[in-house]
């Protein structure tokens, strides 16, 4: 059959999270995007309650790719966008399958319209506390439900897959891990400054890349790195994140490290930006409490960084004997680890990062779309 008369694949997705500066799940959904560069089988309907964010703008050099930015009242917050706008802007188009890129499902979503959720963690159930009370509820409320209409489930771990076992009845054989694929050709070591505003950096420096966030546990590191510095005054951080739902408390004592000049925080960053980081730092810290995968962990390893993280599952999985891994909750075992490596910068064995190539992901979704488009129509 003739590329013109082929019939594509229409796929609409969850696009908010592409509608804000770079952050974990925008990133992983542009990772599956850019896997279908190109592709002619595939048609990516972005249905947003606002404009795609500049950030993500390489994803329009694939023509297959579509923007669809709701309007009027229901379209002005993200939630009732969902809701109640979303399901019927779905029904002007031919949509031959739904992909639920932050677990969940709008409630209207029509039963002839297969349904893919990609997990990413388990936070409302494992730490609720760490969220916004609105964010938990709607969690809670939108879970269950869109679980139980799931045809397939995306997995971005091992370790999310087995949560998923453990804490619903959703059947093993309709999971399966798609990790956050990376391309080893992206991975371009930057030496020159590409902006002014990152150009006066110090040499040494350690990064953590993240969304400042009560899980992240950025108030445990900030105490370790206060003491550190009292020991080694030319220490030096550098965090890239935007500001997410933190406490006010912390994030007004960020803010004032950061005006102070004792850290350098960048609340976005262009993606030309971020490679130079990562090319530049001597280091790479993450000290989260809780993770479903580890973008910026990957992308570390990927840049051959030294990292020290949390000894958490799933960042042993990604990891494995390529980190050094400590107690999230400890502020001496992140302070005398920082400060270890600054005494003698410790090497590790190369990590294995195959099995995270973004091709292989970007096969296994073409598959599972193809195969649940194929049995819904036959």
């Amino acid at each position: 059959m003739s590329n013109i008369h082929r019939k594509k694949y229409k796929i609409a997705l969850d696009a908010r999270p592409l509608s804000t500066p770079v952050s974990g799940v925008g990133r992983l959904i542009e990772s599956v995007l850019k896997g279908f560069d190109k592709d002619p089988d595939f048609e990516f309907y972005l249905f947003s309650h606002r404009p795609i964010h500049e950030g993500y703008s390489d994803l329009f050099k694939n023509p297959n790719i579509k923007p669809v930015i709701g309007q009027g009242l229901f379209s002005k917050k993200g939630g009732i966008y969902f809701v109640f706008y979303l399901p019927f802007q779905l029904r002007k188009y031919e949509i031959d399958l739904f992909w639920g890129t932050q677990q969940v499902f709008p409630l209207f979503l029509s039963k002839n319209i297969p349904g893919v959720l990609t997990y990413h963690d388990f936070v409302a159930y494992r730490f609720p506390e760490t969220m916004r009370p609105i964010a938990r509820f709607q969690q809670l409320f939108y879970l269950r439900r869109s679980i139980q209409r799931a045809d397939f489930i995306l997995a971005n771990s091992e370790f999310t897959s087995s949560e998923i076992l453990k804490y619903t009845s959703f059947p093993k054989e309709k999971i399966d891990i798609i990790y956050p694929g990376y391309d080893p050709k992206e991975i371009q070591k930057i030496k020159t400054p590409p902006t002014k505003r990152i150009s006066k950096l110090p040499k040494k420096f350690f990064l953590t890349v993240s969304t400042l966030e009560p899980r992240k546990n950025f108030g445990t590191l900030l105490k370790a790195y206060q003491k550190a510095k009292k020991e080694r005054f030319d220490l030096v951080w550098v965090h890239a994140g935007k500001e997410g739902w933190e406490s006010p408390e912390f994030l007004a004592e960020f803010r004032k490290v950061s005006g102070s000049g004792e850290l350098c925080w960048f609340d976005f960053v262009n993606e030309e930006e971020l490679k130079y980081l990562y090319s530049k730092a001597s280091l790479f810290v993450f000290p989260s409490i809780y993770e479903g995968f580890g973008i910026p962990l990957l992308e570390a390893l990927a840049y051959s960084l030294p990292c020290i993280v949390s000894d958490l599952e799933v960042f042993r999985e990604i990891g494995k004997k390529s980190c050094v891994y400590v107690s999230p909750e400890s502020e001496e075992d992140w302070k005398n680890s920082i400060l270890d490596f600054q005494k003698k910068k410790f090497k590790f064995p190369k990590a294995d990062l195959k099995r995270f190539e973004r091709k292989k992901s970007a096969a296994l979704v073409k598959k599972i779309f193809r195969d649940l488009v194929s049995s819904k129509k036959s």
